[in-house]
């Protein structure tokens, strides 16, 4: 019985470890850097969409690569069907003065982090981009950047993040260090392995 609390205290100390290093290692302020491109992830647009049009207006990047994590939103009246998270990402894009033009909307693999980073690879692969950068929100700032890192390991492009403020209590945040424990320890060495779908 003393063993099994000093697992679960140990489990305990372990996700409030890992919560902590995923909030607080966001950048405090947007970063303000130009690059070639800026990334979308899937997720909450609605929280997210409005910090990438602010730093679009910025300049900071000339294009908007919009992540496709496959997920439906709900009904939409203009378009009398339910549309992708990516649909909408894109239309409140344009709303918030990002010109339609300047979207890339890419395409679905699987959803999860690394999927979309590998889409944003091949994409930054084949159309010659070396600088990116990343929105997101803020609990989710830790897992992304390092799974970009994981993913474009030894290619010339340099990463910068940024963390869209969301809501303190959410089912997002309380599962973000669970998804960075199963990352770290299943997901990504999985990507070493050489039938993982690199999608190249």
């Amino acid at each position: 019985m003393k063993r099994l609390s000093l697992a679960t205290f140990a489990l305990l100390a372990l996700y409030f470890l890992i919560l902590f290093m995923s909030y607080y290692t966001m950048p405090s302020e947007p970063v303000n850097l130009a690059s070639d491109g800026m990334v979308l992830l899937g997720g909450d647009f609605s929280e997210r969409a409005p910090m990438a049009a602010e730093l679009f207006a910025k300049q900071s990047a000339p294009l908007v690569l919009l992540a496709n994590d496959g997920v439906r939103s709900g009904w939409s009246k203009k378009h009398q069907r339910n549309l992708y998270a990516i649909e909408r990402s894109e239309e409140l894009l344009v709303q918030l003065g990002v010109p339609r033009e300047s979207i890339i909307k890419l395409p679905y693999y699987k959803s999860g982090t690394i999927y979309d980073a590998l889409a944003v690879k091949k994409y930054a692969s084949e159309n010659g981009l070396r600088s990116l950068h990343l929105v997101t929100s803020d609990y989710h700032v830790y897992r992304t950047l390092w799974v970009y890192k994981q993913v474009f390991r030894g290619m010339p492009i340099t990463m910068t993040v940024t963390g869209a403020p969301s809501s303190s209590i959410s089912f997002s945040r309380f599962m973000e260090p669970i998804k960075i424990i199963y990352y770290k320890l299943w997901v990504a060495p999985l990507y070493y392995i050489a039938d993982y779908p690199k999608l190249n």
